[in-house]
């Protein structure tokens, strides 16, 4: 059958010249966070029922909204793209493998198959976003690097949507530790997109891991106005802009970015109960008075017990409901992590135990807290995630033992804490100016306030 290509060569089943134009301003769209993309799409499906791609796509955006709930959605996508499997091209066939392994949970084939594609067709942008941002929350920050330079010899700047390979592989840069790399490329992504999300996310966390909260605060701010244009991941870019704050002691205003933008509602969306669990749990370690914000988040996590599918949101539904002293939900949640693991859930083990961590704490039990985190907290990485979003382990280790009077112990951890924030040599100093302050200081209010700088001084 005659197949029309897309910008970059690649074949594509189902659509007409005017279609796959269509589909290449849906795919800039989607990267670029812009809100009802999927209801285009499905316009778009309407017309051209035979689109494989499509139908992937948009099983892709069911899966990755992280609930069990969406799977009987997805698996009716999956359905739609295999009865179409036979006039598909090999690449589509490969898309549809990855999301039938991930509607079955198979995560290792899905990130496998995406990495076929990608070493066939390198300039499959669907593949490369897909791969990196599944990735993210693998805990593999060698493996999601990787992902985004093997393609980079073939994306030149005349390739078509260059601009959005850009953000991921800064992103993978940061995460890798290499800090001036990674600052070059989210640069050059914004130079082009000065609403480039993901590029402004992998700049954010440059600028965090450096201690730069002030020039991060002014990205972040310099397009605030625009933020709320985008789609829900806007919430995350407001949580960095909140940590900012939060590390130059603009405590109010923290409070307000997480009533006005960062959780205004009982959100179900993992990112968001993430981002106001763990900001919360910051604020009251710097002894802020959050009020009742934590019922907020507690009725989400109570609302979606058992449908979140990205790992990492578990310890923070726990944390909320052991905050709120949801007794039940919480023994509800506890149980059904342990299930998972004994089902042999990829992650659920790792995940259990670092729920049943974050229980003990928030029910006051500090030395047990200690002695369970301290054995995971490198484990713990392999749930995903970002460095600044793990933090909140070693923010949580450092407050239970000044609780419980281990000032050593405190203090090995906070130095511990900044071995990721260090990676360069023009960093080194103030490592050691970081790590001399803290040694010599005794006051745990002091202390405590240091966690929220990191190499700030």
């Amino acid at each position: 059958m005659t197949r029309l290509s897309d910008t970059r060569g690649l074949p594509l089943t189902g659509l007409n010249a005017t279609q796959i134009e269509r589909y290449e301003t849906l795919l800039i769209e989607l990267y670029s966070y812009r809100p009802g993309v999927q209801a285009r799409l499905e316009d778009l499906l309407q017309e051209a029922p035979g689109f494989v791609l499509g139908h992937v796509l948009r099983g892709y955006a069911t899966m990755t909204d992280g609930l069990r709930s969406g799977l009987p959605e997805a698996r009716r996508y999956l359905h739609q793209a295999q009865q179409l499997g036979g006039t598909a091209t090999e690449r589509e066939r490969l898309h549809i493998r990855v999301l039938q392994a991930w509607v079955k949970g198979r995560d290792a084939d899905r990130l496998m198959a995406l990495e076929d594609i990608l070493a066939r067709w390198p300039l499959d942008l669907l593949a490369y976003r897909q791969l990196t941002g599944m990735l993210f929350w693998s805990g593999d920050k060698r493996r999601q690097l990787g992902a985004a330079m093997q393609a980079l010899p073939h994306w030149q700047a005349a390739v078509p949507g260059h601009a959005l390979v850009l953000g991921p592989l800064a992103f993978a840069l940061e995460e890798d530790g290499h800090y001036g790399l990674a600052e070059g490329f989210a640069r050059q992504a914004l130079e082009h997109n000065s609403t480039d999300l993901w590029a402004l996310h992998a700049l954010a966390h440059v600028l965090e891991m450096q201690g730069r909260v002030r020039e991060g605060d002014a990205a972040i701010s310099a397009v605030a106005s625009q933020l709320n244009d985008f789609n829900l991941f806007r919430g995350h870019l407001w949580w960095h802009l909140a940590l900012f704050r939060l590390a130059q002691g603009r405590l109010e205003e923290v409070l307000d970015l997480l009533d006005r933008e960062i959780f205004p509602a009982a959100s179900l969306f993992y990112l968001d109960l993430q981002n106001a669990a763990s900001l919360l749990a910051r604020l009251e370690i710097q002894g802020v008075d959050v009020g009742e914000r934590w019922v907020r988040v507690a009725d989400a996590a109570e609302k979606t017990l058992g449908q979140h599918l990205v790992v990492f949101t578990g310890p923070h539904q726990v944390m909320a409901l052991a905050r709120t002293g949801r007794s039940q939900p919480l023994a509800q949640a506890l149980q059904g992590f342990r299930d998972d693991a004994l089902a042999g859930l990829e992650q659920a083990h790792t995940g259990s135990a670092v729920a049943r961590a974050m229980a003990l704490y928030y029910q006051g039990d500090y030395p047990s807290f200690l002695q369970d985190m301290r054995l995971l907290r490198y484990e713990a990485a392999s749930l995903g995630a970002s460095h600044a979003q793990q933090d909140l382990y070693f923010q949580l280790m450092v407050d239970a033992a000044l609780r419980t009077g281990e000032l050593a112990l405190a203090k090995s951890l906070l130095k511990e804490r900044l071995v990721k924030r260090f990676t360069e040599p023009s960093g080194w100093q103030r490592y050691a100016d970081m790590a001399h302050l803290i040694e010599q200081t005794n006051d745990p209010q002091v202390l405590r306030g240091l966690l929220r700088s990191g190499l700030h001084l």
